[in-house]
């Protein structure tokens, strides 16, 4: 945790001139650049109605900055996203679990977010395979994960990014978006990122 923490952001989705959230999930850093990657349904209201909404991220530390929608990946709940205050400064950003090394059975997995808006935090689990039960595998997450962590990494034993927590309240199992799927939108989108 200590190692990711300064690569962790809360984001929030605001109405347009007023700070009334709506909404909230977890991101990462994957740039120096300031590109950070969360889950399509935690932006969705400022992707789908950007003339009423805002988006903005929050360290671990309480800095606050615009962000911007830079491209969207329905299918697999992705969204890549832009700090606003990018081009000032750099960022620690999170290394991806090689494609070649693949899950064990059992391996741990600790997945990082913000469960319920109370804070940062991390949670436990281990890797129970691959899901077919959408439109792609998801990774069965051996943990809980709570509302608000959605968009937040989920690392190998290692500190490497080996998914993307995916929360859905009504769902008593957890579930990431393998790291494939973030590697294929980085590409998409020409960051440079391997």
């Amino acid at each position: 945790y200590e190692q990711a923490r300064s690569q962790l952001v809360q984001i929030r989705t605001v109405l347009k001139g007023r700070a009334s959230q709506t909404s909230v999930g977890s991101g990462f850093f994957v740039t120096p650049d300031g590109h950070i990657i969360t889950n399509f349904h935690v932006v969705s209201q400022a992707a789908l109605k950007p003339e009423r909404h805002d988006l903005v991220y929050v360290t671990a530390d309480g800095r606050e900055a615009p962000l911007s929608i830079l491209q969207i990946d329905v299918l697999h709940d992705l969204a890549l996203l832009k700090a606003g205050d990018a081009p000032a400064r750099r960022f620690d950003a999170l290394a991806l679990r090689p494609a070649a090394r693949s899950l064990a059975q059992g391996e741990r997995i600790y997945s990082l977010g913000n469960p319920l808006d109370v804070g940062f935090a991390v949670m436990e689990g281990n890797y129970n395979g691959l899901v077919r039960r959408s439109f792609y595998p998801q990774i069965f997450f051996g943990g809980a994960l709570s509302a608000g962590m959605s968009g937040g990494p989920a690392l190998d034993s290692s500190g490497k990014v080996m998914g993307i927590n995916v929360s859905r309240g009504e769902e008593q199992m957890s579930f990431l978006v393998p790291v494939e799927h973030l590697r294929a939108l980085l590409a998409e989108h020409a960051t440079g990122i391997e």
